[in-house]
């Protein structure tokens, strides 16, 4: 069986990392990897996820953990709703 759902991936570059200076964050479940590209940190930030989940599935928790991060797996997929709101911060 598989499950396809939306996940967030934020990048972040930090120059002073010099062999893997981009790192790969999913807030969803609070993941992330790094990597030498952009590309290389999303992937690894996606094996990642891959091997949590296995790890929670082996567990019998999938269900649970899904859940727990805003995402159901009934027959009709329920998602978090996503936004992009600016936010303002005076100094």
């Amino acid at each position: 069986m598989s499950i396809q759902f939306p996940i967030t991936i934020k990048i972040l570059y930090e120059p002073e990392a010099k062999d893997v200076p981009y790192v790969a964050y999913i807030p969803e479940f609070d993941v992330s990897s790094c990597g030498k590209t952009e590309e290389k940190a999303k992937e690894n930030a996606k094996r990642v996820l891959e091997i949590t989940l296995e790890e929670v599935k082996k567990q019998g928790k999938l269900k649970e953990f899904l859940k727990e991060a805003g995402f159901s797996t009934q027959s009709s997929p329920l998602f978090p709703k996503i936004t992009f709101e600016p936010f303002i911060f005076h100094v």
